[in-house]
């Protein structure tokens, strides 16, 4: 079943499942279903005796079954919430799942599991079978987000429009909860139901700040200015520039290396040099249809790296998949331009370990030196 599914059955009142397993790791949506499930099946009256959230641990979880077990003085339907318990012990997980069947799920009870491990919330479907329903909860596509903040402002019987949700993100970033906050406040204030683009820009304040990937992925793109951007944003902020060095040294340092493993082994890593070419023409890209062509080019990577050397596996990270999704980058520099770029680096890095004045000066110069002056 999928979320939207699953609230279509919910504001109707007709989910014939008592289990439900919230797996996928989008935590706010979760959240937000199950204040759904609150707000739609129990009365406010009821809400305090009936509505029931758990965190598992050693001491809650035989609470709660004694909880579940017991009898209630009201109509209402009995909810329950139960956190993390993909995060307890096997064998205490097991003899909880396992009294949990074998005294049967009371009528007019509902139990949601919220796991962030899809193994664990196969597990717990596997055990209750027809009496149990998952469901994945993902965060949406970025191409997807600005209709996502439409759709939301319209529960919150508002209407905003696309510059604004646009903008909206751009400066509070993709988390969901954020989001979903700005626009609450927002729609609390909005003239006539209307959000425009200058209520975004006098209303949220908050500003999504780049981190130091960020500036080695636009690095590792060539991207000039906006790598140029997130770096004096950084230094502005604080970030000391011998960080931020340290860490570009060491993207450039896997970057030769992968060139001089792949001129020393063509035989073992053309083909993964082939793979990331591919992998490259979806970088960008984040439908369905991209992501699952990136996800099985990585298995395909990680599948050839089972045929070569472990020391050189491991040199590489081609069984780790944070270094695969950033190995393409690599690919954007040559290995001659490398090559020439390192006594550049020993000046620069001799510059930064000094004490000399005007670190940031120098690390500019380095960036711009391999970006900008390439570009043109």
């Amino acid at each position: 079943m999928d979320q939207a599914t699953l609230e279509k059955l919910i504001r109707s009142k007709k989910i014939n499942t008592p289990l439900l397993v919230f797996a996928g790791p989008e935590v706010f949506l979760k959240e937000k279903t199950f204040a759904l499930m609150v707000q739609s099946l129990v009365p406010a009256e009821d809400r305090s005796e009936n509505v029931m959230r758990v965190t598992s641990n050693a001491r809650e979880l035989p609470e709660t079954l004694n909880l579940i077990f017991s009898f209630s003085f009201n109509p209402s339907p009995r909810l329950f919430f139960i956190q993390e318990i993909d995060a307890v012990p096997a064998k205490q997980r097991k003899e909880f799942l396992d009294r949990l069947h074998n005294g049967g799920i009371p009528t007019e009870t509902l139990i949601v599991f919220s796991v962030s491990d899809n193994r664990i919330g196969s597990e717990i479907i596997t055990k209750f079978k027809q009496q149990s329903e998952k469901i994945d909860f993902w965060a949406p596509f970025a191409n997807q987000l600005g209709a996502w903040v439409k759709r939301e402002a319209a529960e919150l019987r508002a209407d905003i429009s696309a510059e604004a949700a646009d903008l909206l993100i751009e400066l509070a970033g993709s988390d969901l909860a954020l989001l979903h906050q700005e626009l609450t406040k927002l729609a609390q204030g909005a003239t006539a139901g209307k959000i425009s683009l200058n209520d975004v820009k006098s209303g949220v304040a908050y500003l999504r700040q780049d981190t130091v990937f960020d500036f080695l992925e636009f690095f590792g793109r060539r991207s000039p200015v906006k790598a140029m951007r997130c770096l004096d944003s950084l230094i502005s902020r604080g970030e000391a520039p011998q960080k931020l060095w340290f860490m570009l040294c060491r993207q450039l340092r896997e970057f030769r290396l992968f060139h001089e493993v792949l001129i020393d082994r063509p035989d073992l890593f053309e083909p993964v040099s082939a793979l990331l070419r591919k992998y490259r023409q979806f970088a960008d890209k984040s439908d369905f249809k991209a992501n699952q062509e990136k996800k099985n080019i990585i298995a395909e990577i990680q599948a050839l790296a089972e045929q070569i050397p472990e020391t050189l596996v491991r040199a590489t990270g081609l069984k780790s998949q944070p270094k695969l999704r950033n190995l393409y980058l690599a690919l954007n520099f040559s290995y001659s331009e490398l090559i020439k770029t390192w006594p550049q680096m020993l000046a620069t890095d001799l510059h930064l370990k000094s004490g000399a004045p005007d670190l940031r000066t120098a690390l500019q110069n380095f960036v711009a030196g391999i970006l900008i002056e390439k570009a043109a």
